[in-house]
């Protein structure tokens, strides 16, 4: 096998490691597809999971032979293939022949075990359409009648008080700090969360934060204060998932690191239409909240989605999403935000969020949504997006860094969440 730049992608070979009781299987796939664990299933009469390990660039090769494998059928539709002995190597060139010479002992197999990314449908282009596309997709899979409103279909646990009482305070344009304190200071643990909150060494502040009040006037701001109190308070609608895909960080530690970067994004924007800083703080602490939702509201399909997302870990987590449940966690969580009655922004925001190219109410929000996701997971940011919302690259990577170095603080400040929350 010779090494090669001058393939495509699509010639690119996939290796995962599954396993059960009775031992491993490894599979080998065409990376632009997604591995069908249903369809091995059916084909072994064994069920397997990944090994729980996270590899976003694939799993080692196992020496042909040596360990039970099966390769998906498609692989040889290509006469030159790219392959990985080892994770961190690059992409050597063979031929399918010879792939087919290699795994041709009593172990090895080929079936159609994965699925061409672009036969998965995708999700409604307008959030319009997404109530119809989420009741049909539960039809498909819940064994009750569909019913004509989403609300009426799932079990949806009531919004907290306390956040009921601060989107009231926000619709408010005379509220001031008084009113907001009073609010925060119905729920002690919420108004625990924010003095902490203002106290951490994130945010530097000179002297003994001792009151919400402090929070507001000294440190946080009167925006701020009321976007973070409504995120955390929203935050314990649903418990934190204990069976999710075992390779994805802690969810509020993922959601405060999206808050903290959207709040470092925006400062480094022009100040011309620009979102409001507790906006964009409150939309990146919520961004993932239809994972939260999913989780609650469907346990069992979200443990299933949860180990597809292990062995395709190479995929977006929304083709994943379209090809199990057929609909994203951000059609899901905005619908739940806008039944919620948060302002318009922040769920258009939300929803839009993996599409770069949106051009409708409230954009500049969901492209600096869009740039802190891309940021966090070390992809490829567009570059009409930075120059559409003024944002250099350069400033993109800093703010990064910024919250990457403040990681000891943010953990910190998790710990307190999760401590309110128990």
């Amino acid at each position: 096998m010779d090494v090669s730049a001058e393939l495509q992608p699509s010639n690119r070979l996939r290796v995962v490691h599954l396993v059960d009781h009775t031992g491993r299987l490894q599979v080998i796939f065409p990376e632009h597809h997604m591995l069908d664990i249903a369809a091995l299933a059916r084909i072994t009469k064994r069920r397997f999971e990944p090994i729980p390990h996270f590899n976003s660039d694939g799993d080692p090769l196992i020496k042909p032979n040596s360990v039970s494998s099966i390769l998906d059928a498609s692989i040889f539709e290509s006469e030159t293939l790219q392959i990985r002995l080892k994770s961190d190597s690059p992409y050597r060139d063979i031929s399918s022949e010879e792939l087919k010479d290699m795994f041709s002992g009593p172990l090895n197999r080929f079936e159609n075990i994965s699925i061409p990314v672009d036969q998965i449908k995708q999700a409604a282009s307008n959030h319009e359409n997404d109530e119809e596309q989420i009741l049909q997709a539960l039809g498909r899979f819940q064994s009750i009648r569909l019913k004509q409103r989403l609300e009426e279909t799932l079990e949806i646990p009531p919004l907290p008080a306390s956040s009921h009482r601060i989107i009231r305070l926000s619709s408010d344009e005379t509220a001031g700090t008084d009113e907001l304190c009073e609010v925060i200071a119905l729920d002690p643990s919420l108004a625990a969360q924010v003095i902490s909150w203002a106290s951490s060494p994130y945010y530097g502040a000179p002297g003994t934060i001792e009151s919400v009040e402090d929070a507001i006037i000294r440190v946080l701001g009167f925006d701020m204060v009321m976007n973070l109190a409504l995120g955390l308070s929203m935050g314990n609608a649903f418990q934190t998932p204990e069976n999710g895909p075992r390779h994805y960080e802690n969810f509020w530690l993922d959601s405060v690191s999206n808050a903290v970067l959207m709040e470092a994004l925006v400062k480094v924007m022009p100040s011309e239409d620009c979102p409001k800083l507790g906006h964009a703080y409150l939309a990146g602490l919520l961004q993932n909240f239809g994972y939260l939702a999913i989780s609650s509201i469907l346990p069992p399909h979200f443990s299933i989605l949860s180990r597809y997302c292990e062995a395709n870990s190479h995929l977006a987590t929304e083709i994943i999403e379209m090809q199990i449940l057929h609909f994203t966690k951000e059609q899901l969580g905005s619908w739940l935000l806008r039944y919620w009655s948060l302002p318009d922004n922040i769920w258009t925001a939300i929803r839009y969020s993996k599409k770069p190219h949106y051009y409708g109410e409230h954009a500049k929000l969901a492209k600096l949504l869009y740039i802190s996701h891309q940021l966090r997971q070390g992809l490829e940011i567009e570059p009409s997006v930075l120059l559409e919302v003024g944002i250099s690259l350069e400033q993109a990577e800093a703010c990064r860094v910024q919250v990457y170095q403040s990681s000891s603080e943010l953990h910190k400040m998790v710990a307190l969440i999760e401590k309110m929350n128990i």
